[in-house]
Protein backbone atom coordinates (compact mmCIF):
# COMPACT_ATOMS: atom_id res chain seq x y z
CA UNK A 1 0.00 0.00 0.00
CA UNK A 2 2.63 2.59 0.87
CA UNK A 3 3.99 2.17 -2.54
CA UNK A 4 0.49 2.84 -4.55
CA UNK A 5 0.47 5.97 -2.23
CA UNK A 6 4.20 6.44 -3.54
CA UNK A 7 2.76 6.59 -7.49
CA UNK A 8 1.29 9.84 -8.92
CA UNK A 9 -2.17 10.32 -8.76
CA UNK A 10 -2.74 9.23 -12.08
CA UNK A 11 -1.45 5.64 -11.76
CA UNK A 12 -3.29 5.49 -8.73
CA UNK A 13 -6.32 5.70 -10.57
CA UNK A 14 -5.37 3.58 -13.30
CA UNK A 15 -4.31 0.56 -10.49
CA UNK A 16 -7.98 1.46 -8.87
CA UNK A 17 -9.72 1.21 -12.01
CA UNK A 18 -8.25 -2.25 -13.20
CA UNK A 19 -8.76 -3.46 -9.61
CA UNK A 20 -12.46 -2.20 -10.21
CA UNK A 21 -12.45 -3.58 -13.33
CA UNK A 22 -11.55 -6.92 -12.06
CA UNK A 23 -13.82 -7.18 -9.68
CA UNK A 24 -16.86 -6.39 -11.86
CA UNK A 25 -15.76 -9.20 -14.26
CA UNK A 26 -15.17 -11.41 -11.45
CA UNK A 27 -18.90 -10.14 -9.84
CA UNK A 28 -20.35 -10.53 -13.11
CA UNK A 29 -19.44 -14.19 -14.04
CA UNK A 30 -19.43 -15.41 -10.65
CA UNK A 31 -22.61 -13.86 -9.35
CA UNK A 32 -24.19 -11.67 -11.93
CA UNK A 33 -23.92 -14.21 -14.33
CA UNK A 34 -25.46 -17.29 -12.85
CA UNK A 35 -27.88 -15.31 -11.47
CA UNK A 36 -29.21 -14.61 -14.86
CA UNK A 37 -28.97 -18.00 -15.67
CA UNK A 38 -31.07 -18.72 -12.91
CA UNK A 39 -33.92 -16.47 -14.13
CA UNK A 40 -33.71 -18.05 -17.29
CA UNK A 41 -34.64 -21.16 -16.01
CA UNK A 42 -37.26 -20.21 -13.68
CA UNK A 43 -38.79 -17.91 -16.74
CA UNK A 44 -38.75 -21.13 -18.54
CA UNK A 45 -40.29 -23.39 -15.98
CA UNK A 46 -42.56 -20.38 -14.85
CA UNK A 47 -43.57 -20.39 -19.04
CA UNK A 48 -44.41 -24.45 -18.84
CA UNK A 49 -46.32 -24.07 -15.25
CA UNK A 50 -48.58 -21.60 -17.51
CA UNK A 51 -48.92 -24.14 -20.69
CA UNK A 52 -49.52 -26.87 -18.07
CA UNK A 53 -52.08 -24.61 -16.62
CA UNK A 54 -53.88 -23.75 -19.85
CA UNK A 55 -53.95 -27.17 -21.04
CA UNK A 56 -55.49 -28.09 -17.62
CA UNK A 57 -58.31 -25.28 -18.20
CA UNK A 58 -58.62 -27.05 -21.92
CA UNK A 59 -58.95 -30.39 -20.83
CA UNK A 60 -61.66 -29.06 -18.01
CA UNK A 61 -63.76 -27.18 -21.06
CA UNK A 62 -63.29 -30.53 -22.85
CA UNK A 63 -64.49 -33.22 -19.95
CA UNK A 64 -67.55 -31.19 -19.53
CA UNK A 65 -68.15 -31.65 -23.46
CA UNK A 66 -67.08 -34.74 -23.09
CA UNK A 67 -70.28 -35.47 -20.18
CA UNK A 68 -72.98 -33.94 -22.57
CA UNK A 69 -71.54 -36.27 -25.91
CA UNK A 70 -71.83 -39.37 -23.83
CA UNK A 71 -74.79 -38.27 -22.49
CA UNK A 72 -76.27 -37.40 -25.64
CA UNK A 73 -75.18 -40.97 -26.64
CA UNK A 74 -76.63 -42.40 -24.23
CA UNK A 75 -80.06 -41.05 -25.04
CA UNK A 76 -79.61 -42.01 -28.37
CA UNK A 77 -78.60 -45.60 -27.23
CA UNK A 78 -81.66 -45.69 -25.51
CA UNK A 79 -83.54 -45.06 -28.87
CA UNK A 80 -81.86 -47.74 -30.31
CA UNK A 81 -82.63 -49.97 -27.93
CA UNK A 82 -86.31 -49.14 -28.61
CA UNK A 83 -85.78 -49.66 -32.30
CA UNK A 84 -83.75 -52.38 -31.85
CA UNK A 85 -84.14 -54.21 -28.68
CA UNK A 86 -81.96 -57.35 -26.91
CA UNK A 87 -85.21 -59.43 -26.20
CA UNK A 88 -86.96 -60.58 -28.87
CA UNK A 89 -90.65 -59.48 -27.35
CA UNK A 90 -92.35 -62.15 -29.46
CA UNK A 91 -96.03 -61.98 -27.23
CA UNK A 92 -96.01 -58.09 -27.56
CA UNK A 93 -95.18 -57.98 -31.37
CA UNK A 94 -97.89 -60.88 -32.20
CA UNK A 95 -100.30 -58.65 -30.35
CA UNK A 96 -99.27 -55.70 -32.12
CA UNK A 97 -99.55 -57.57 -35.27
CA UNK A 98 -102.60 -58.77 -34.42
CA UNK A 99 -104.14 -55.65 -32.87
CA UNK A 100 -103.07 -54.04 -36.91
CA UNK A 101 -104.63 -56.33 -38.35
CA UNK A 102 -107.75 -56.38 -36.52
CA UNK A 103 -107.74 -52.34 -36.75
CA UNK A 104 -108.01 -52.97 -40.82
CA UNK A 105 -109.83 -55.85 -40.82
CA UNK A 106 -107.66 -57.95 -42.22
CA UNK A 107 -107.48 -61.78 -40.63
CA UNK A 108 -104.75 -64.02 -39.61
CA UNK A 109 -104.62 -67.58 -40.58
CA UNK A 110 -101.44 -68.37 -39.77
CA UNK A 111 -99.11 -66.32 -37.73
CA UNK A 112 -96.11 -68.67 -36.54
CA UNK A 113 -92.34 -67.22 -35.22
CA UNK A 114 -89.04 -68.94 -36.38
CA UNK A 115 -85.89 -69.60 -34.47
CA UNK A 116 -84.15 -66.53 -33.78
CA UNK A 117 -80.64 -66.26 -36.14
CA UNK A 118 -77.30 -64.45 -34.71
CA UNK A 119 -75.80 -62.54 -37.03
CA UNK A 120 -72.48 -60.74 -36.78
CA UNK A 121 -74.28 -57.37 -34.82
CA UNK A 122 -77.73 -58.71 -34.55
CA UNK A 123 -79.96 -61.03 -34.14
CA UNK A 124 -83.19 -61.82 -36.45
CA UNK A 125 -86.53 -63.52 -36.03
CA UNK A 126 -88.98 -64.64 -39.01
CA UNK A 127 -92.74 -64.42 -38.16
CA UNK A 128 -94.16 -66.69 -41.52
CA UNK A 129 -97.80 -65.07 -41.87
CA UNK A 130 -100.71 -65.57 -43.25
CA UNK A 131 -103.46 -63.32 -44.15
CA UNK A 132 -107.13 -62.75 -45.81
CA UNK A 133 -108.62 -59.55 -46.19
CA UNK A 134 -108.65 -56.71 -49.23
CA UNK A 135 -105.80 -55.25 -50.82
CA UNK A 136 -105.89 -51.78 -49.49
CA UNK A 137 -106.35 -52.79 -45.77
CA UNK A 138 -103.04 -55.26 -46.32
CA UNK A 139 -101.31 -51.90 -47.54
CA UNK A 140 -102.52 -50.58 -44.69
CA UNK A 141 -101.14 -53.00 -42.48
CA UNK A 142 -97.43 -52.80 -44.32
CA UNK A 143 -97.47 -49.09 -43.60
CA UNK A 144 -98.32 -49.61 -40.10
CA UNK A 145 -95.57 -52.16 -40.01
CA UNK A 146 -93.00 -49.31 -41.88
CA UNK A 147 -94.20 -46.80 -39.25
CA UNK A 148 -93.72 -49.30 -35.92
CA UNK A 149 -90.79 -47.81 -33.50
CA UNK A 150 -89.10 -51.46 -34.43
CA UNK A 151 -87.86 -52.38 -37.37
CA UNK A 152 -89.72 -54.64 -39.06
CA UNK A 153 -88.81 -56.17 -42.70
CA UNK A 154 -91.21 -58.01 -45.02
CA UNK A 155 -90.47 -60.55 -47.36
CA UNK A 156 -91.59 -62.91 -49.53
CA UNK A 157 -94.62 -61.50 -50.10
CA UNK A 158 -96.96 -63.51 -52.57
CA UNK A 159 -100.69 -62.39 -53.18
CA UNK A 160 -103.41 -64.46 -53.94
CA UNK A 161 -106.82 -63.75 -55.08
CA UNK A 162 -109.46 -65.25 -52.40
CA UNK A 163 -111.41 -67.68 -54.37
CA UNK A 164 -115.60 -68.14 -54.27
CA UNK A 165 -114.65 -65.93 -50.65
CA UNK A 166 -118.18 -65.22 -48.89
CA UNK A 167 -116.60 -62.42 -46.25
CA UNK A 168 -115.38 -59.43 -47.34
CA UNK A 169 -111.44 -61.28 -47.60
CA UNK A 170 -110.48 -60.38 -51.59
CA UNK A 171 -106.77 -61.66 -51.25
CA UNK A 172 -105.11 -64.42 -49.18
CA UNK A 173 -101.38 -62.89 -48.83
CA UNK A 174 -98.08 -65.02 -47.17
CA UNK A 175 -95.08 -63.24 -46.25
CA UNK A 176 -92.62 -63.36 -43.60
CA UNK A 177 -91.96 -60.27 -40.82
CA UNK A 178 -88.29 -59.95 -40.07
CA UNK A 179 -87.76 -58.65 -36.85
CA UNK A 180 -84.28 -57.78 -35.73
CA UNK A 181 -82.84 -57.74 -32.13
CA UNK A 182 -79.64 -56.88 -30.35
CA UNK A 183 -76.72 -59.43 -30.39
CA UNK A 184 -75.08 -58.58 -26.68
CA UNK A 185 -72.46 -61.33 -27.70
CA UNK A 186 -71.35 -59.72 -31.14
CA UNK A 187 -71.19 -55.81 -29.33
CA UNK A 188 -68.43 -57.93 -26.48
CA UNK A 189 -66.42 -59.43 -28.74
CA UNK A 190 -66.32 -56.48 -30.85
CA UNK A 191 -65.47 -54.53 -27.66
CA UNK A 192 -62.75 -57.07 -26.79
CA UNK A 193 -60.82 -56.53 -29.88
CA UNK A 194 -60.58 -52.86 -29.28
Amino acid sequence: MEQLSKLPKVAQFIIALVIGVVILVAGYFLVIKGQIQTNKNLQKKSQDLQSQIQQGKEAVKNEESLKLQIEQIMKELEIVKTIIPADPETGKLLRVFQNLARDLNLTFTTISPKQIVSGELYNQQAYDIEVKGGYHQLAQFFDKLAHLRRVVNIEGLSIKASSGSKDAATITAKFQAIIYMQNPDAFKETEAKK
